[in-house]
């Protein structure tokens, strides 16, 4: 191609409405490659490389990465790449909406309630669970749980996890922990496990109790305002219990512990 036929990289900003600084960041990080570099250091490209770039800043908004760029400038094949995207997306989407409506309960209850939470009375009825004891801090729970799966042969997806409290007091360094899953159809616990796992029945009990949707990073400032909201409409606990507080993993369970918004925790509190 002969040299009156491409353009600078400053008449190649103007040609596609962005910044000479843009073109240069996105050629010097391998996107938008020149066809001629002088000897002075300029930049010329071919006036087609435009769609190519204009692309490139369509992916850019729709939060690719260099790297996923690169791909598909590459491989020149945006079906899997779009749809992979697409989940991504919605899945940030989702994300967001959970964000957004946490904010618009934590504001309405405390207009209402002077705390974050507006927790409700139920009945939890008796159940079974498999657990493990240990002693231990808050951080590690999700380590414990998954020890305790890993004693099952056979654990069905929609399995819900727990961890039961007997200690009345914040100690996230170190507490008494009750790790466990409610006994459910088409578990099998491993031969060799038998003597490490127990077998408990929770009682019925009357609960204080509040579901909390995201973060489980969050859940003990939760149990706070949960505590608050006790002390402050004077509500009473039952200590009859052989435990003072219990945590379920709800509908995502242990493999979404770690996803900061789909978890789906439930916090009670046995009441008189």
């Amino acid at each position: 191609m002969k040299q009156d036929e491409l353009v600078t990289a400053g008449e190649f900003a103007r040609l596609s409405q962005s910044t000479k600084r843009t073109v240069i960041w996105y050629s010097q990080n391998g996107l938008l490659r020149p066809v001629k570099v002088n000897s002075q250091g300029y930049r010329f490209y071919k006036p087609e490389q435009i769609i190519d770039f204009q692309v490139i800043m369509l992916l850019r908004r729709l939060n690719f990465s260099l790297a996923e760029i690169k791909k598909f400038l590459r491989v020149k094949s945006p079906k899997e790449l779009f749809k992979d995207k697409e989940k991504v997306v919605k899945d940030e989407m989702l994300r967001l909406q959970t964000i957004s409506k946490n904010i618009t309960n934590y504001y309405s209850n405390l207009e209402k309630f002077g705390v974050l939470v507006e927790p409700k009375f139920k009945v939890i009825k008796s159940f079974n669970i498999y657990y493990i004891d240990r002693v231990g801090a808050y951080s590690q729970i999700y380590d414990y749980g998954l020890e305790l799966k890993s004693y099952f042969s056979k654990i069905p997806k929609n399995t819900a996890y727990l961890t039961i409290f007997s200690s009345n007091e914040y100690l996230p360094k170190k507490d008494n922990l009750r790790v466990g899953v409610v006994v459910n159809k088409g578990m099998k616990l491993k031969k060799q496990a038998k003597e490490i796992v127990k077998r408990w029945t929770v009682p019925r009990f009357k609960s204080l109790s509040y579901t909390h949707i995201g973060s489980p990073a969050l859940i003990s400032m939760m149990w706070k305002q949960m505590r608050d909201y006790k002390d402050k409409y004077k509500l009473k606990r039952d200590y009859s219990y052989p435990f003072f507080e219990l945590e379920f993993y709800i509908k995502t369970g242990l493999n979404d512990f770690h996803d900061e918004e789909r978890m789906i925790s439930e916090l009670n509190m046995p009441m008189v």
